[in-house]
């Protein structure tokens, strides 16, 4: 698939009249049928949670292009076929590698672009389809904002970036958001939209 991904790119890199359009749709229809038929099989089994693996760890354009199709696939799966019957949530870790911030993408970097394009699209109109996402992050300034703004719930640990601060107080307001910096290693602190009050809490540690 990877391959298939990869030839996608290089042609689309090229000038129009240069282009194999009928390869490239050959292609693009083998690379969602084949996203297709993963995300079925997962939705249709007994299993409740699944690894979304990257062929590499470089956000090289073959790597972003091939987790754009993942989410695009996704999407069409939850508006055309309902999830099968399931209720999905997409865990996004090291977020910033995946949904940055717009002025963190290059002027050129139009694959990136793309991505966070269609994960936002889900951010944005994924609820109405049972499509949650959970999102981690060490600095919130690095994450699209398009994507937090959808997040109803936080759960903030010590931090002391003035600019994921200023982010976090909207959530917590500002004197908790002060209070940040001061959390010990293993505590943190909640808050959700359907709660009235907000709570810190510990979490064990690697010993316990």
């Amino acid at each position: 698939m990877i391959n298939n991904i990869d030839w996608i790119s290089n042609q689309l890199d090229e000038f129009p009249n240069n282009r194999n359009k009928p390869g490239i749709n050959r292609k693009q229809g083998e690379i969602q049928e084949e996203f297709f038929s993963s995300i079925k099989c997962f939705l249709e089994s007994e299993a409740n949670h699944t690894l979304f693996e990257l062929p590499d760890v470089s956000n090289t354009t073959g790597i972003l292009e091939y987790t754009r199709w993942f989410f695009k696939s996704l999407f069409e799966i939850a508006k055309n076929h309902n999830n099968f019957g399931k209720r999905i949530c997409v865990v996004i870790e090291e977020a910033h590698t995946v949904i940055p911030e717009w002025n963190f993408i290059g002027e050129r970097d139009k694959h990136a672009g793309s991505l966070v394009n269609c994960i936002s699209q889900i951010a944005l109109q994924g609820r109405k389809y049972d499509i949650g996402f959970v999102i981690i992050a060490q600095r919130t300034a690095n994450v699209s904002k398009t994507v937090l703004t959808q997040c109803n719930s936080i759960i903030a640990f010590q931090q002391f970036d003035k600019t994921s601060t200023d982010f976090l107080s909207n959530y917590t307001g500002s004197e908790m958001a002060k209070a940040l910096p001061n959390l010990w290693t293993i505590s943190s602190y909640c808050s959700w939209k359907r709660l009235s009050n907000r709570y810190s809490f510990n979490f064990p540690s690697t010993d316990d």
